[in-house]
């Protein structure tokens, strides 16, 4: 089978999508670049029982190298997001209820908490355009220049990183801070980190990644 690994790793990751309750039923999907390939969920299959051989493997063009199911309805998106993205090795698209939610009233996520360092700062809300379009797929690639998290008019999430793991995890951050916006707004107006404090918090979160990184050093050479 061709690139198994990655396939495991796909299905375990929309599995952990759909238990966290980031999607329901069979939406949302995962990806993972390989090369000049793409391995990526297949199009309305029961993520509950989703296996290795049931992940879509496809090339730049969106051809089915592998697999015996047909890919996501989204992949024309995950192909214009590493298209535009050399860096971006993995992506997570979710419809989960608080970032969709912000979708239907904002045009940006601000930054409500500190944490959205690791989203690039505020998150842009992309137009609306069809599911499945070219159209969406240049919309939300646009609008992700820069940040590693977008979100999508009436319509959910996209997240990025260099591992599905870390693609995951930004895809639960980003959903945090948007149900803290929704909590905070309903009782009043919430107070917004200023750029000079994200980027202290920046500063911070470099520090102390430098700091782990030394301690497992010298752990090592133990």
């Amino acid at each position: 089978m061709l690139h198994e690994k990655q396939r495991a790793e796909v299905a375990q990751t929309a599995l952990g999508l759909l238990t966290s309750g980031l999607i329901v039923n069979t939406s949302g999907n995962v990806s993972i670049r390989v090369g000049e390939h793409v391995v990526i969920t297949p199009s309305g299959r029961d993520y509950k029982s989703l296996t290795p051989g049931d992940i879509a493997v496809v090339n730049t063009k969106g051809e089915v190298v592998d697999g015996e199911m047909l890919p996501s309805s989204e992949t024309p998106l995950h192909l214009a997001v590493y298209e535009s993205n050399p860096d971006v090795a993995a992506i997570v698209h979710a419809h989960s209820v608080y970032a969709t939610a912000i979708s239907t009233i904002l045009d940006q996520l601000p930054t409500i908490h500190y944490q959205m360092t690791d989203l690039g700062g505020a998150v842009p809300v992309a137009p609306y355009r069809t599911f499945g379009t070219d159209e969406l797929a240049a919309v939300t690639s646009q609008a992700l220049q820069g940040r590693s998290a977008v979100i999508m008019k009436n319509h959910g999430s996209l997240t990025t990183a260099n591992t599905l793991d870390k693609a995951l995890g930004r895809c639960v951050t980003l959903e945090w801070c948007s149900k803290v916006y929704l909590k905070a707004l309903s009782g009043g107006s919430p107070n917004i980190l200023s750029a000079d404090e994200m980027a202290l918090a920046q500063q911070q979160m470099d520090s102390f990644d430098a700091k782990r990184q030394a301690f497992k050093a010298v752990k090592n050479q133990v």
